[in-house]
């Protein structure tokens, strides 16, 4: 990992220079406390499966992906930035658990959670 200068809490950590500056203000408002317990940080897109009544595809960025550490259950975070206030967050926890994504708005030095589960 290589280290970027960032502010708040975890600014101390070593991330990924692929986060930014947003995603880095997400992991110090929701993570501060669990940052140590996470295994892998990285980004996602989403790709359209070509079917009408399909939803699109989940599809983790292997170029912007970095093992942190081994642990013993699996903590995963991935990003997709939107725009300079809308990030969307997919959050893994145990490989039997299901996937999460939920978007998040920034604004005013403030995130807000939207209501619904991408997936």
């Amino acid at each position: 990992m290589v280290s970027n200068k960032k502010e708040g809490m975890v600014a101390a950590k070593n991330f990924p220079v692929f986060l930014t500056d947003l995603m880095v203000k997400w992991l110090d408002s929701f993570e501060r406390d669990t940052v140590d317990e996470i295994m892998n940080l990285g980004l996602f897109t989403w790709k359209d499966t070509g079917k009408k009544r399909s939803k699109k595809k989940l599809v983790i960025d292997a170029d912007h992906k970095i093992f942190i550490r081994t642990l013993p259950s699996e903590y995963s975070i991935y990003f997709n930035e939107i725009s300079e206030s809308c990030l969307q967050v997919l959050t893994i926890k145990d490989v039997e658990v299901r996937r999460t994504v939920f978007e998040y708005f920034y604004s005013n030095g403030v995130f807000s959670k939207g209501k619904k589960i991408l997936i």
